[in-house]
């Protein structure tokens, strides 16, 4: 008998790799080991010599093989497969029918007649006595909606399986009211507990998005903080690009001191002076320019009282703060912070200002582009007027005065 329990144990693996089975994740070969598993647990611990163990162990291996999410659970399938297993093992038909009806007694709703039926009957159901049975519970749920085509939710099988386990499901076997009952007690406690955690999530969740939705606060906030950030990059910028212009003319000018203005103390290369002067005099105004356009400035003015009142001072900018003592400061502070309305409206002339010192500096930056981009026009027709009309004929005047020995 050990070697058809094995050939068993090698034909139920094969078979869940094979459709319909083998899109499983919970009644897979694992289940199904873990059911067999139970049955050796029980039968090891029964007093009773005289069970059928082989018909037993035989009748758990077949025992998921049907469709178990169906409303009705009856074991045709595994009959039909273990009776054609065991005929083709020559097995006795005495053992056939003891297994069919133990594997048709494990799925039944009448109460266990014998010893057997209780075995097999809370072998089949061990696994709601298992430490993990919401994961457990997880792993069903991703199957009965890949096979029924349901939505379920993992709240309504919990409440499923509690109904189950407290009103229907009862343990037969003494073994298995022992051993095992006060750990279903306690998976029914748990699931409990995990429908209200999950509840209060949801609740807290939907309250977050109500309170989100109705105060404008957050809003607000994003809007001062995206705004702001906007501005200060966008001063970031203006400033690299006038120290991009800055850099340009800066190696221009180096260029000519160290190439071509030497060069114009020779007569010969006196037509090359007033494209060269054009060249280097609009490199100096656009460094000028560059330098004004990301020159700091602080004002001095003196700030009166009502200037905060009037909210015409933003008093967060170090601009305006810098030349006040520190209790001063603290006073001002205070007198912001104690009102939301003058925190937002400090807020919103630290945008207005800024907004201000960047119409400035583009303004200033675009102009100093524009004479950049005019002084190197007028420089390049500059050099190329001179060459063409005064370059050659200094060649020429080379060329035709003889050398004085």
């Amino acid at each position: 008998m050990q070697a058809i329990l094995k050939e068993v144990e090698n034909y139920i693996r094969q078979l869940f790799t094979e459709s319909p089975f083998k899109d499983r994740v919970f009644y897979d070969y694992r289940h199904t080991l873990k059911t067999v598993d139970h049955t050796k647990e029980l039968l090891e611990n029964q007093n009773d010599n005289d069970l059928d163990v082989v018909a037993l162990r035989l009748s758990s291996w077949f025992l998921f093989l049907d469709d178990v999410h169906s409303q009705e659970k009856t074991p045709v399938k595994s009959e039909e497969r273990l009776q054609r297993f065991l005929k083709e093992k020559s097995a006795d038909q005495i053992l056939i029918e003891k297994a069919s009806e133990l594997l048709k007694a494990a799925w039944s709703l009448e109460e266990p007649k014998n010893e057997e039926e209780k075995i097999i009957k809370d072998a089949r159901s061990g696994y709601y006595a298992s430490g993990n049975f919401d994961e457990v519970l997880e792993l069903l749920l991703i199957e009965v909606n890949r096979v029924n085509g349901t939505e379920i939710s993992i709240n309504e099988l919990r409440e499923n399986y509690i109904n189950l386990l407290r009103n229907e499901h009862r343990f037969y076997s003494d073994y298995a009211l022992e051993n095992w009952q006060e750990q279903k007690e306690n998976n029914v406690m748990d699931l409990v507990a995990a429908i209200a955690k999950s509840a209060a999530r949801k609740k807290k969740e939907k309250l977050k998005v109500n309170l989100k939705n109705e105060s404008p606060e957050r809003a607000i906030q994003s809007l001062y903080r995206t705004q702001l950030r906007n501005h200060l990059k966008l001063s970031d910028i203006a400033d690299t690009k006038a120290n991009i212009l800055l850099s340009v003319n800066a190696i221009i000018i180096s260029l000519l001191l160290a190439n071509l203005i030497p060069k114009l103390g020779n007569p010969t290369n006196s037509y090359l002076t007033y494209p060269t002067v054009i060249f280097v005099v609009f490199s100096i105004i656009s460094m000028i320019m560059s330098v004004a356009a990301t020159r700091p400035k602080i004002d001095n003015n003196s700030l009166v009282d009502q200037d905060i009142n009037e909210k015409d001072v933003n008093y967060l900018f170090f601009g305006n703060f810098h030349s006040l003592e520190p209790n001063e400061f603290k006073e001002k502070l205070r007198s912001i912070i104690v009102d939301k309305q003058s925190i937002y409206d400090s807020l919103s002339m630290d945008l207005y200002y800024l907004g201000k010192v960047l119409k400035k500096k583009y303004q200033l930056l675009r102009w100093t582009y524009t004479v950049f981009m005019f002084g190197i026009i007028l420089s390049v027709i500059a050099f190329a007027i001179a060459l063409k009309y005064y370059g050659m004929d200094q060649e020429l005047i080379e060329a035709v005065t003889p050398d004085t020995p």
